[in-house]
């Protein structure tokens, strides 16, 4: 299709991914549109291939990226703004209102982005949240903990990657935190005991078109320490598989979910067989979960979802749930530590698919940043969610005997 032909094809994208996630330049081709990308700095490098991609310092906190996709609203006819990070959700929702584009609007990037928000829309129509309030004062604070004992969450209610997050044991904790400051925009909420689940799937159309269901392996908190975290995705045989995705599907439809967005839910399985909401966005999950999925069932759900709000018609029909039994796959990511990296080890076990090495010998870093931001990440693939766990385990002995670090 030549340029010409393009009229009224055009695409705004904010972009604060990797090329190997997302090569918008590809998926542009495939949908006969022309992307306009709008990429931060430390990604552009990896798109800088893209004519006419813009690149921006301060793309997280500054202005500058609003201003430049008005001017480019103002005089392009466009298709589609597609943001896939957390950060760019409520920025593109009003960049589509402001110029009359289609997509996920304010009250819907709000309620995926807001976890006050989102948790008291889901409890007033009778969904179960674990107890929590927004703290406006330190006050706040002080009395959820009296009323409800310890321990008790803190987080940014606008936060990702686990960013801010703070567990409470007890006061000193609570103390501690008082002393350092409180996040910004924070709330409090009880801590939930069990295991933590995640449905990650495409909606489009008012129906889930493909889901998949996967279980933590270590906490979301473990870039704190050094340590690394994981996932491995259940198969569509196991009984909690379908079970999650209809959980799923109750909280889609209980939110202003947009016609078209990928999603990504974080629940809690309790010791007693309830389902507790951790969180939903509505984005694609992190780290390395699109890849793992991709591994799994050969399904891209960010390609899927690009393709989508373009207007390209679904390759996806509802009911491609769950990875198919006999093929699961997950990742573990390892973050940094505190000291100069001397050493990462290339040359993983033959189950691993994929390999990531974000981390550069001889840098110094200060510690993890938050829980998508990793040092090295790898894709595993084994019959069942237990093997794929267990090969995670596995992998992560031999990294650790591999890399090294120089105080």
């Amino acid at each position: 299709m030549s340029v010409a032909d393009m009229s009224g094809r055009d695409v705004l994208v904010l972009v604060d991914s990797d090329h190997a996630d997302t090569p918008y330049d590809t998926w542009a081709a495939e949908a006969g549109v022309r992307p306009h990308l709008l990429v931060s700095r430390a990604r552009y490098p990896q798109y800088r291939h893209v004519p006419g991609t813009r690149a921006f310092d301060d793309y997280a906190s500054g202005g500058q990226v609003e201003r430049v996709a008005l001017e480019l609203g103002e005089r392009l006819s466009l298709l589609a703004v597609v943001a896939r990070a957390e950060g760019d959700l409520l920025r593109a929702a009003r960049l589509r209102e402001v110029l009359g584009v289609p997509g996920q609007d304010w009250p819907s990037a709000l309620a995926f982005r807001d976890k006050v928000v989102m948790k008291t829309q889901l409890r007033r129509r009778g969904l179960e949240v674990p107890e929590f309030t927004a703290v406006r004062t330190p006050v706040d604070l002080l009395a959820f903990a009296a009323e409800h004992g310890y321990p008790v969450v803190v987080k940014p209610a606008y936060g990702s990657g686990s960013t801010g997050t703070q567990v409470l044991r007890g006061p000193d904790d609570l103390d501690a935190l008082l002393a350092a400051g409180l996040p910004e925009h924070p709330e409090v909420e009880r801590f939930v005991e069990g295991v933590m689940y995640v449905v990650d799937g495409l909606f489009t159309e008012g129906a889930v078109r493909s889901a998949f269901v996967s279980r933590y392996v270590n906490d979301c908190l473990a870039f704190r320490a050094g340590g690394h975290l994981g996932s491995a995705q259940l198969t569509r045989d196991d009984p909690l598989t379908p079970r999650l995705i209809s959980y799923a599907r109750q909280v889609l439809d209980l939110l202003p979910t947009s016609d078209c967005t990928t999603f990504h839910l974080e629940v809690f399985h309790t010791p007693d067989d309830r389902l507790v909401l951790c969180e939903v966005a509505s984005r694609t999950g992190g780290a390395l979960t699109a890849a793992a999925i991709r591994a799994a069932s050969g399904i891209d759900l960010d390609r899927e979802w690009f393709l989508a709000q373009t207007g390209a018609a679904p390759s996806l029909t509802p009911g491609m749930d769950g990875a198919a039994p006999g093929r699961s796959a997950g990742w573990v990511v390892f973050y940094p530590e505190r000291g100069t990296l001397t050493e990462l080890p290339l040359a993983p076990p033959e189950f691993v698919v994929e390999q990531r090495l974000r981390g550069r010998v001889g840098t110094t870093y200060r510690g993890g940043q938050k829980s998508g931001v990793y040092l090295a990440g790898y894709v595993v693939t084994g019959a069942d969610a237990d093997e794929v766990e267990q090969r995670l385990h596995e992998l992560a002995a031999w990294y650790a005997s591999g890399v090294r670090w120089r105080e």
